[in-house]
C-alpha cells in the first residue's frame, strides 16, 4: 500500500523539484487550513528573469484568485492534471550584500548622490531630488528588474553581471 500525500504537499513537491532542476536555492512550505491551502516559496537574490519563470511555474498550482471588487474567490485556473492550492506566494528577498552593491552603483551613476551616506544601511531613507524618490525605492526597483515603466534597466549589468537578464 502506497502512502498518498495531500494536494498541497504534492504541489509543493513539484515546485521543489522544479527549483532543484533549475539550480534555484530556496524553501517551499505548504499548509492547509479551514477553507483553503497555500504554498509559500522563498528565494533570495534571484535574477528578474528567473524570478518571473519561477513565479509563472508556481502560479499554475493556484486554482483561482480573489476578486476584491465582488468579494469572491473565483476558480479561474482549475486543473485536474496537477495538484493545486488556493493561494501561491513567491517571495524574492534581496540580500544586504546585493543591496549594498546596487547602492554603490547608484552613488556613482546618479547625480545628486554626492552627499549620500557611505552605506546603504545608513541611506535607507535618503531622498534624492533628481529622481524624486528615496534611494531604497530605487535600489529595490533595480533589484526587481526595472525602473521606468517596469522596463529592464540596462545599467544593472554594471552593478552585478549575475543580475543581467539572460
Amino acid at each position: 500500500m502506497s502512502k498518498e500525500i495531500s494536494r498541497h504537499a504534492g504541489a509543493a513537491k513539484m515546485i521543489r523539484a522544479y527549483m532543484k532542476a533549475n539550480g534555484i536555492a530556496g524553501s517551499v512550505r505548504s499548509s492547509s487550513y479551514s477553507m483553503g491551502s497555500s504554498i509559500n516559496v522563498k528565494v533570495q537574490d534571484l535574477l528578474p528573469a528567473q524570478y518571473a519563470e519561477l513565479k509563472a511555474f508556481a502560479n499554475q498550482f493556484q486554482y483561482g484568485h480573489f476578486d476584491g471588487m465582488i468579494d469572491l474567490y473565483e476558480y479561474s485556473n482549475s486543473r485536474e492534471d496537477i495538484p493545486q492550492v488556493k493561494y501561491v506566494f513567491v517571495d524574492n528577498k534581496m540580500s544586504d550584500e546585493l543591496g549594498e552593491k546596487i547602492y554603490q552603483f547608484i552613488k556613482g551613476y546618479y547625480a545628486g548622490m554626492e552627499n549620500a551616506p557611505a552605506s546603504f544601511k545608513d541611506a535607507y531613507s535618503f531622498y534624492n531630488e533628481n529622481f524624486a524618490g528615496y534611494v531604497s525605492h530605487l535600489v529595490y526597483r533595480l533589484f526587481v528588474g526595472g525602473y521606468m515603466q517596469n522596463q529592464y534597466y540596462e545599467s544593472i549589468g554594471a552593478i552585478a553581471p549575475e543580475l543581467k537578464a539572460v
